[in-house]
């Protein structure tokens, strides 16, 4: 497999974050209707704006980074997030109608069905919910044997006809390491928030896929996500553009 054929862009981080803040301009302006992609990036530590208000989050931007771990704002919601190579992000960004009365739980459902799908299509059986101990916790997990695979944000920008909407998914290729998780549990500790990452809540598709582990079937289930997005992007009912 060649990096051409690869349904996943590799970029730095700081990059993808502006492509995901040009898409939702783009929607929220009446210049597109949709927009997905695949990426991969460096190793990163991508924090909420809210977090940055805690005592002692500077500090935790200074460890972080003495040990590898550079630290991003992004302007979804959610909690702190690690990124690097070994973790692939959807990105589902699309104008939503006021009369399609779409909310949250319409919108995850949106982002996480052709993760879901292309699970099914492996022969994994998926579900959503909190898993504790898992980073970024939340309802809209997509779990596998009870451990969290992929975790999901959002963002939403009103319009005078509607919504622009911006989605995320991080989904786990191998599951965190020794180094990530300690990395995340001593930013916690340097803000001041009682909170532990446990390895063990997470999973990784190296090891769902458990018989069939090449990069060729890592492949196919990318491959299998970015079609089934944008399919879902090309039927999806939207909001009418502004003249």
């Amino acid at each position: 497999m060649t990096a051409a054929d690869s349904p996943v862009r590799e970029m730095a981080l700081a990059d993808a974050l502006e492509w995901e803040a040009a898409r939702l301009a783009d929607i929220a302006a009446g210049r597109r209707d949709a927009a997905a992609m695949l990426w991969s990036c460096e190793r990163a530590l991508v924090a909420p704006a809210s977090l940055s208000r805690h005592p002692g989050f500077e500090r935790a931007c200074l460890h972080a980074n003495d040990a590898g771990w550079p630290v991003h704002l992004r302007a979804t919601g959610g909690d702190l997030v690690p990124q690097s190579p070994d973790i692939v992000n959807l990105s589902v960004l699309f104008r939503a109608s006021r009369e399609g009365a779409s909310g949250l739980e319409d919108a995850y459902r949106r982002l996480t069905a052709p993760i879901c799908g292309a699970l099914s299509d492996a022969g994994i059986s998926s579900c959503y919910g909190d898993v504790p101990g898992a980073f970024c916790d939340g309802r809209f997990n997509i779990t596998v044997l009870g451990r969290k695979f992929a975790g999901t944000a959002q963002r939403w920008r009103p319009m005078t006809d509607g919504n622009a909407i911006q989605s995320h998914a991080l989904m786990l290729m191998r599951p965190p390491d020794e180094n990530m998780i300690a990395t995340l549990n001593r930013f916690y500790h340097d803000c001041g928030i009682n909170r532990v990452i446990d390895a063990s809540a997470h999973v990784g598709l190296h090891d769902i896929l458990q018989k069939d582990v090449s990069k060729l079937a890592q492949h196919r289930f990318l491959r299998m996500i970015a079609v089934l997005a944008h399919e879902s992007l090309a039927r999806a009912p939207t909001a009418k553009r502004r003249r």
